[in-house]
């Protein structure tokens, strides 16, 4: 079954879903760490709402963030300099097929996250609101078996503390999804993007996210020869999420992240969140 959540829902109907997430729970597990740098402000990565709005041929999808979501000059490559959001995020959408042809089921999450979903919480479509767009589809499009069911936008739009994107309604299908899953993550910007990796197939196995390291380190994002940056904190580490903050009740999401074995790399498993049916007018 999938699992029935006590996060407060402003809105659940045919048209739309507003999902609340606590507040002061962008640490993982519970010990991870921001990396000492400006770009990564106190709140950044605190997820606080999700939001999915049908309107006529599109699904617009909102992120709101404890803080204003602002843009910093980092280095994608040797040559190329940006101004960029830092946060990536996943989310993972269990929808009803009308046909056997919409969207595989997969328990793997993307490249890089460190977590599954548990047996039996299989998601078929997901979306992605990235900084990086057409070097993340490259990546999954290289490095994941399931990227046909992925939908990356082109466009993320930044509002105040909110990222909002808009996804076909030919992609997510008619109907509102019977359940979610949203997780936070950092986006990994570094010297791997050059275009000697890419024909070379090294394009970002991580899938393009922040690996969360035990010590912090030296976080430079305007330089190009600077040292890439993470968070810290993992305890233990070795097969831990990299995963900030997860769409989950008060105390579920430290209890989930932390269900990982750094013996033997078993990843945590995590739920998703049933939405329900639509209410009936």
């Amino acid at each position: 079954m999938l699992w029935a959540t006590s996060l407060p829902v402003g809105c659940a109907h045919e048209a739309r879903i507003v999902l609340e997430d606590p507040a002061g729970d962008d640490n993982g597990p519970g010990s991870y760490r921001y990396p000492d740098n400006p770009a990564f402000g106190a709140g950044s990565f605190d997820l606080r709402r999700f939001s999915l709005t049908r309107e006529k041929d599109y699904w617009v999808v909102s992120v709101a963030f404890a803080a204003r979501v602002k843009r910093s000059p980092v280095f994608v490559s040797r040559d190329d300099r940006r101004d960029l959001f830092m946060q990536t995020v996943d989310v993972y959408l269990r929808s009803a097929k009308a046909s056997p042809a919409e969207g595989e089921d997969h328990l793997d999450s993307l490249p890089g996250r460190g977590v599954m979903f548990a047996p039996g919480q299989a998601w078929n479509r997901a979306l992605v609101l990235s900084p990086v767009p057409g070097l993340l589809r490259e990546a999954l499009d290289k490095t994941f078996p399931g990227a046909g069911d992925v939908f990356v936008p082109r466009k993320v739009r930044i509002s105040g503390h909110r990222l909002v994107a808009r996804v076909p309604v030919s992609f997510l299908g008619q109907s509102r999804p019977e359940a979610i899953s949203v997780l936070v993550s950092a986006t990994r910007f570094s010297l791997s993007f050059d275009l000697i990796d890419r024909a070379r197939g090294r394009l970002a196995p991580e899938g393009l996210v922040m690996t969360v390291e035990k010590s912090a380190g030296e976080c430079r994002l305007d330089d190009a020869g600077g040292m890439a940056c993470h968070f810290s904190g993992c305890d233990p580490c070795g097969g831990h999420p990299n995963v900030i903050d997860l769409l989950a009740p008060a105390g579920v999401q430290t209890d989930l992240l932390s269900r990982y074995n750094p013996d033997t790399g078993e990843p945590a498993r995590l739920p998703l969140i049933a939405v329900g049916p639509p209410d009936k007018e």
